[in-house]
């Protein structure tokens, strides 16, 4: 009778023996630990973080005071920044290639007054002031494009000096006195209302999510963020670096302008000072929803939730009593610690970057080769 050989470190496995199966206790210990690092990325997400912050922002409020919630006041919060977000979305771009823009302020002013006074002294079709007023946006727009990529000029000065430029002749074009007596199928531009809506929501709503996808969905979008992430490498990847740059000056002038000249039909007058603050209050708000100051890095729905986090804290101020310099320290404080985190993100190096440095590595080796 044969005996059965004992099962030596080399003897294969039975097959009619199943496998051993993972205790379950273990089982549940991987998929706890799974859930708890899916949790912690989920929480890490700076849109998460911010949906979050929100609504507990207006739960505190509303506990404090009820009619801070009541849907009439959140509609008109969402109205009071409905053109800002606008010029936002092109502020998220500038932010993502590596740039930004200061000059916003001065190119809403200025093309409002000039649209406003085109209408009131020749008589010309609301329409047609509207296309004059986004035409010399995006002129402003690649005039610092141009100056800024192809000539080498810092950002932040040649801005800054265009929000100047802009700024007085704003001034010097309307006199004091702000243009107005505008036709009522202008003033229905900037104050019609459709479904209960002010017509401003609707332009952010339509434009919003377009530039959303463009950022995220299209190769335009990925060229944008690659100038952002390294611009060489960019470069040596075929990227049109200066032209993108000039092109997203030109749409931060056209998103400005728009701003501008629909502010003034809302307002019934083109005043130059209306819109005094705009370029800190976005790219804060783009700060805050997770646009990076070293480029590479940006998003439209996170700038939108900062957007309105600034907004809701000046609504809610009203309703607590609290004084406007305190809602600028609150703000303020709020910028600091979305600043602190960008800095802290900005030392890991994302994905991008390093798909592009190990491009820019193969073209050099390549080159020398």
């Amino acid at each position: 009778m044969m005996g059965v050989a004992p099962a030596g470190p080399n003897t294969p496995p039975d097959p009619a023996v199943p496998p051993d199966e993972p205790d379950s206790t273990e089982a549940a210990g991987l998929d706890s630990g799974r859930r708890s690092r899916g949790l912690k990325r989920l929480l890490r997400n700076r849109i998460v973080q911010l949906v979050l912050f929100d609504l507990i922002f207006i739960i505190v409020v509303t506990a404090i005071r009820p009619d801070f919630a009541r849907t009439e006041n959140l509609k008109l919060i969402l109205e009071n920044f409905a053109l800002q977000s606008i010029v936002m979305t092109e502020m998220v771009l500038l932010l993502a290639a590596g740039r930004f823009d200061l000059s916003v302020d001065g190119t809403a002013a200025v093309t409002a007054i000039v649209s406003g006074r085109v209408m009131a002294e020749s008589g010309v079709s609301p329409y047609l002031a509207l296309a004059i007023g986004l035409a010399l946006g995006a002129v402003i727009g690649v005039a610092n494009g141009w100056l800024i990529e192809h000539l080498g000029l810092n950002p932040l000065i040649t801005t800054l000096a265009t929000w100047w430029i802009t700024t007085g002749a704003a001034l010097g074009l309307s006199g004091g006195v702000a243009p107005s007596d505008f036709p009522q199928a202008f003033l229905d531009l900037g104050q019609a209302r459709i479904f209960g809506l002010l017509i401003t929501t609707w332009y952010a709503i339509v434009i919003l999510p377009i530039v959303g996808v463009v950022l995220w969905g299209t190769r335009f979008g990925y060229h944008v963020k690659a100038t952002g992430g390294n611009r060489d490498a960019a470069r040596l990847n075929g990227v049109k670096v200066r032209r993108i740059g000039v092109l997203l000056f030109a749409l931060s002038g056209l998103a400005s302008a728009f701003a501008g000249v629909i502010f003034a039909a809302q307002l019934g007058s083109a005043s130059p000072v209306a819109l005094d603050g705009m370029a800190l209050d976005i790219i804060a708000a783009a700060v805050i929803g997770g646009a990076s100051l070293y480029g590479g890095r940006g998003s439209v729905i996170g700038g939108l939730l900062g957007l309105l986090l600034l907004n809701m804290i000046g609504n809610a101020s009203i309703y607590v009593g609290i004084s406007p310099f305190w809602q600028k320290a609150i703000a303020g404080t709020i910028l600091l610690i979305a600043i602190f985190a960008d800095a802290t993100e900005g030392r890991s190096m994302s994905p991008l970057r390093r798909r592009l440095l190990r491009r820019q590595r193969s073209a050099l080796s390549e080159r020398r080769t």
